[in-house]
């Protein structure tokens, strides 16, 4: 009697216990990332998701929610990588033009060139205009670049590396801008030699020069 007391108990205990998660949810999130990022939103199958990430559906829709959803995670993940690739390279508070060159330089090689554009470049053209979401995503992500760019061409203003009349947030702009053009152009040209990638960096940034 006891015995059963007992199983009727566990009985009704066990299936109130969460269930422990079998896979790792951020690896699954990069690696959703790399295919986004491959093919674009529309071109990266639920199917092919799944297999990437290595989960079934009900995980994606238990942790992620559906395509859509995990498609901006994404973006938010993509974010935060460059958020801290821009902390790390022009960050500080004594970050120049130097800086701005290496970071424009890595941008174009890491980001671009190995992997055909920018993954938010690839977003706003995709879905920009008819995802709110997408678009304010976007539009964050660039905010973000432009006052990073501000903050240095700011510094570099005051250490006598930009002309006296040169306007940091119209500086600023015009890179964030450039640096999406790149990006859409890398999209189709993965074969430009690093040598032509620093040449369209060093023009790019020639407009800096006082």
């Amino acid at each position: 009697m006891v015995q059963n007391q007992y199983e009727s108990v566990t009985s009704q205990v066990v299936p109130l216990m969460p269930r422990i998660k079998e896979f790792d949810p951020e690896l699954a999130r990069e690696r959703a990332m790399g295919l986004f990022w491959e093919r674009g939103y529309e071109a990266a199958s639920l199917r092919d998701l799944l297999s990437a990430m290595g989960i079934s559906r009900q995980s994606l829709y238990n942790t992620f929610g559906d395509k859509r959803r995990l498609f901006l995670s994404v973006l938010d993940l993509y974010a935060e990588q460059v958020g801290r690739l821009i902390d790390d390279s022009i960050g500080s508070d004594s970050a120049s033009i130097d800086e701005l060159h290496g970071f424009m330089q890595y941008y174009w090689a890491q980001v671009v060139h190995d992997h055909g554009a920018c993954m938010m470049a690839i977003a706003a053209l995709e879905l920009g205009l008819r995802d709110d979401e997408v678009s304010a995503k976007v539009q964050a992500y660039l905010f973000g670049l432009e006052t990073a760019f501000t903050r240095v061409l700011r510094n570099a203003k005051q250490l006598g590396e930009l002309r006296d009349d040169a306007d940091p947030v119209a500086l600023a702009r015009y890179l964030t801008n450039c640096l999406m053009g790149l990006s859409v152009l890398g999209r189709g040209a993965r074969t430009t030699s690093r040598a032509a990638v620093r040449q369209l960096i060093t023009t790019t940034l020639s407009i800096l020069d006082g």
